[in-house]
């Protein structure tokens, strides 16, 4: 089953094979489901504190999850990331180091490889957009979701372990 990207309702079928992307009701052709677009996320902390996002559609409506999302075609990721954030939850972030990057499988079996930033924010409320986030809070690390999204709890294990390493200069 193929779920729009952008709305999370059921997308028809298409036929990748032959260039036929699945299709929204809504939001039609959804082409960054069927050719493997990268994905970026960022860990947003604030005084202690994780930023985290609950889903408001599938797939794993309900779960919590670091925001983060598709790459656009001729995006940089940590461009992603940080677009991803404001979309998302509302807030302005800067990154401050690179968590990992994560291959993971898609519901449908595929590969989809996920760099994860650290970033910090000035913000101390969100403004989630309501078609993909319910819900939304700050999180003491002692207190944060053990089940979560995806793989989504290894990023937040990844940075409370330490793991970030720098960006480079030009932050890139």
């Amino acid at each position: 089953m193929w779920f729009c990207d952008q709305c999370g309702r059921p997308a028809d079928d298409g036929d990748p094979l032959a260039g036929v992307a699945p299709t929204c009701p809504e939001h039609g052709p959804r082409w960054r489901l069927i050719r493997n677009a990268p994905c970026a996320a960022a860990v947003i902390e604030r005084d202690g504190l994780v930023l985290l996002g609950r889903r408001a559609h599938e797939p794993f409506a309900g779960m919590w999850e670091v925001p983060g999302g598709f790459v656009e075609r001729g995006e940089h990721p940590a461009d992603a990331a940080v677009r991803e954030a404001r979309e998302e939850l509302g807030v302005d972030v800067v990154l401050t180091g690179l968590v990992g990057m994560y291959l993971e499988q898609s519901s449908r079996g595929e590969s989809l490889l996920i760099t994860c930033y650290a970033a910090t924010t000035d913000a101390t409320e969100a403004t989630p957009d309501g078609d993909e986030v319910s819900d939304w809070g700050w999180f003491r690390p002692e207190d944060l979701p053990l089940e979560m999204a995806g793989r989504h709890r290894l990023r937040l294990d990844d940075w409370l372990a330490g793991r970030t390493v720098p960006l480079p200069a030009d932050g890139r």
